[in-house]
C-alpha cells in the first residue's frame, strides 16, 4: 500500500498517516544498506546503552551514529520487516511524564532514522516514531531509566550520522492556530489576494496529520484556480504539506495540487489548485526540522480555467518533431491538473493528478519517445492513437525511477498519423525540486535520452529494458556482487564484478535469461541496492 505523507528537504509532503517516505516508492527505489562493516559503536548494544541527560531545550543535543551498527533487539512496532542497525540510550527523565525527543539525521535525503522508547532492554516499546521531522512529545516513566532505540531498517536506506536530544516537555504552549478549528479566515476574492504570517513555534499534531502543524483559512465566494505560495519566508520552507483541505475533520475531505518550483525569486515553492468551488478551505503549515518557525503564505484566486497549463488537456497537446537522433527539449508540468486515471505500466500504478499532453507525427512503424527528469521526478508517459475524442492507450514508458530517465517503446505505428501522449509524475501529487523534464521522439527502439545524467548517478542501471547487457553505477574501483533475481525469488544469475574508474559495472551475460522482469540486486561496499531489471 502507497500511502500519502512525505517529508525530506526539498519535497512535498501529503498527509494521510505517519508512515515514511519510502512507502510512496516502487520497490525498485528503496535503497538497501547490507551487513554492517568495520568498528560497531559503543553503543550498538542496548546493555550498553549510552548515558544522556534530560535538559531544559536542544541546545546541546548530542551526537551518534549507527552507520556501522548491528541489530540489538525486535523488530519495532512501527515499522516493517528488514534489518535495523540499531544504537541505544538511556536516561532518567526525573518526576515528569512527557519528554520531547529531537531525532535529526545528518542526510535525510540518505539515510533512514527512527527511534523508540523502551522501559527496559528487554521492556515494552511505549513510543515508536519512523522518520520523525520535528521534536515530538513521547510518554516515559518517571524518576526510573527508559531506553531510546535509534535505528536504520536496510530494507528502505543505510543509517548514519545524527543528533539526539531528551528535553523536558517543550511542546505545552501551542500557538492558537495549532488547532484546524481556530485559524483566522481571510477571504480572497477572484483577482486577488491575501497574505497570511505566523509562527509554528511549539505546534503539535493536533488534527494527526502525522507531523506537527498549524493552520491557516480562507474563503472563495465563486470557482476560482488558487496558488498558495511562500515568497518571501526566509530561509525558505522546505517541507510543506500538498493536500488542500474542505473541514476541520481531515478524512477524504481535501483537494489535491501541483506545484511550481520557479514563480518565487527567493526559491520558495508555489502551490496551485484548480476549479475549487465557492467554500471555505483549510491549509496546514509543517512544523519540522527543516523550516522556519515564522512563514509568510499568500492565496491568490483567479476565475477558474484561467490559470492552467496550456498543454493540460490533449487538445492544448504541444507537437513534437520525431528525429533519426534524440533532440531534447526542455518542458514542465507546473501547475498542471489530471485529465485522466493514471494507467498501470508494468504492474505499477501512480498518479497522474499532473499530466500535460503532447503529439506527434510518425515516421516510422517503430519509435520511441523518450523522457529525462532535470529533477527528482519519477516520470511517466503513456501513448495514444486516435483523437483526443476517442483516444485508444497502445504503449506506457514507466521503467525508471525517482530522476531516472525512461524510454516508451511504441511498434506497429501507421506512417503520417498522429499519436497523442501525456507525461506525469508516477508520485502521490508531488515531486522534488525541480519539475522539468526533457523530452525527445525518435525512429526506432530506444532513444538514448539522459545517458549521461543517468551515468552520473550512483547506483543508477542503464539501459532499462535490456537485451541482457546493461550498466549500473556505483563507487569507482569497487569489488561488488551482482545478484538478477526472477519473480519467484531465485536467484538466477551471480557474478562478482570490479567497477571501473568511473565506478561503471558492466554486465555482459544475461542474453539466456527469459523475457521478463527481474530483480537487480547489487551488494557494493557502502551498502545494498535493489533495481527493477527488464530484459526484453
Amino acid at each position: 500500500m502507497k500511502h500519502l505523507l512525505i517529508f525530506l528537504p526539498l519535497l512535498i509532503a501529503l498527509p494521510t498517516s505517519a508512515q515514511r517516505v519510502r512507502e510512496h516508492l516502487k520497490p525498485e527505489q528503496h535503497a538497501n544498506s547490507g551487513s554492517a562493516r568495520g568498528s560497531a559503536p559503543a553503543n550498538d548494544d542496548c546493555a550498553n546503552a549510552q548515558a544522556i541527560t534530560v535538559t531544559a531545550d536542544c541546545s546541546a543535543p548530542v551526537s551518534g551514529t549507527n552507520a556501522e551498527a548491528t541489530q540489538d533487539g525486535p523488530t519495532p512496532g512501527c515499522d516493517e520487516a528488514g534489518t535495523f542497525l540499531d544504537v541505544w540510550y538511556v536516561f532518567n527523565p526525573g518526576n515528569t511524564d512527557t519528554v520531547s525527543v529531537s531525532l535529526i539525521p545528518a542526510d535525510a535525503n540518505a539515510q533512514d532514522w527512527n527511534l523508540g522508547v523502551y522501559t527496559a532492554c528487554d521492556g515494552n516499546e511505549t513510543a515508536c516514531l519512523i522518520n520523525p521531522a520535528a521534536q515530538v512529545n513521547v510518554p516515559v516513566i518517571p524518576n526510573t531509566d527508559n531506553w531510546i532505540r535509534v535505528w536504520a531498517n536496510t530494507s528502505f536506506a543505510p543509517g548514519g550520522d545524527f543528533t539526539l536530544c531528551v528535553a523536558d516537555q517543550v511542546n505545552s504552549s501551542a500557538p492558537a492556530n495549532d488547532l484546524c478549528t481556530n485559524a483566522a479566515v481571510q477571504a480572497v476574492p477572484i483577482a486577488g489576494s491575501a497574505t497570511f504570517t505566523g509562527n509554528c513555534t511549539g505546534a503539535t499534531d493536533s488534527e494527526g496529520l502525522g507531523f506537527p502543524s498549524v493552520w491557516e483559512a480562507f474563503t472563495l465566494n465563486e470557482c476560482a484556480d488558487v496558488k498558495i505560495s511562500f515568497c518571501g519566508t526566509a530561509p525558505k520552507i522546505l517541507d510543506f504539506w500538498l493536500l488542500l483541505y474542505t473541514a476541520c475533520t481531515g478524512g477524504d475531505s481535501f483537494h489535491s495540487g501541483s506545484y511550481d518550483s520557479t514563480a518565487c525569486a527567493d526559491g520558495n515553492f508555489t502551490l496551485c489548485y484548480a476549479n475549487l468551488a465557492p467554500g471555505t478551505y483549510y491549509y496546514p503549515i509543517a512544523a519540522t526540522f527543516n523550516n522556519p518557525a515564522a512563514y509568510t503564505m499568500h492565496v491568490s484566486a483567479t476565475a477558474c480555467g484561467t490559470d492552467e497549463a496550456p498543454n493540460d488537456e490533449c487538445p492544448g497537446a504541444i507537437p513534437l518533431t520525431a528525429h533519426p537522433t534524440c533532440t531534447p527539449e526542455f518542458f514542465t508540468n507546473t501547475c498542471a491538473t489530471q485529465s485522466m486515471p493514471a494507467v498501470n505500466c508494468g504492474g505499477f500504478t501512480g498518479i497522474a493528478n499532473d499530466d500535460v499532453w503532447y503529439r506527434f507525427v510518425a515516421t516510422s512503424t517503430e519509435m520511441t519517445v523518450g523522457g529525462a527528469p532535470h529533477g527528482n521526478m519519477d516520470i511517466v508517459m503513456e501513448l495514444f492513437s486516435g483523437n483526443c475524442d476517442a483516444l485508444n492507450s497502445i504503449a506506457c514508458g514507466d521503467v525508471g525511477g525517482e530522476g531516472v530517465a525512461d524510454d516508451m517503446i511504441a511498434t506497429g505505428l501507421t506512417v503520417g498519423d498522429t499519436y497523442y501522449f501525456r507525461a506525469y509524475d508516477f508520485r502521490a501529487q508531488y515531486a522534488y525540486g525541480d519539475p522539468g523534464y526533457d523530452l525527445c521522439v525518435v525512429d526506432g527502439q530506444g532513444s538514448g535520452v539522459g545517458v549521461e545524467e543517468n551515468a552520473s548517478r550512483p547506483n543508477n542501471l542503464f539501459p532499462n529494458p535490456n537485451d541482457g547487457e546493461f550498466t549500473i553505477m556505483t563507487q569507482p574501483g569497487a569489488r561488488v556482487t551482482m545478484r538478477i533475481v526472477d519473480a519467484t525469488g531465485r536467484t538466477v544469475l551471480s557474478r562478482m564484478l570490479n567497477a571501473d574508474a568511473s565506478g561503471a559495472v558492466r554486465l555482459h551475460e544475461a542474453h539466456h535469461l527469459t523475457a521478463g522482469a527481474y530483480q537487480l540486486v547489487l551488494d557494493a561496499p557502502k551498502g545494498t541496492t535493489t533495481h527493477r531489471l527488464i530484459i526484453h
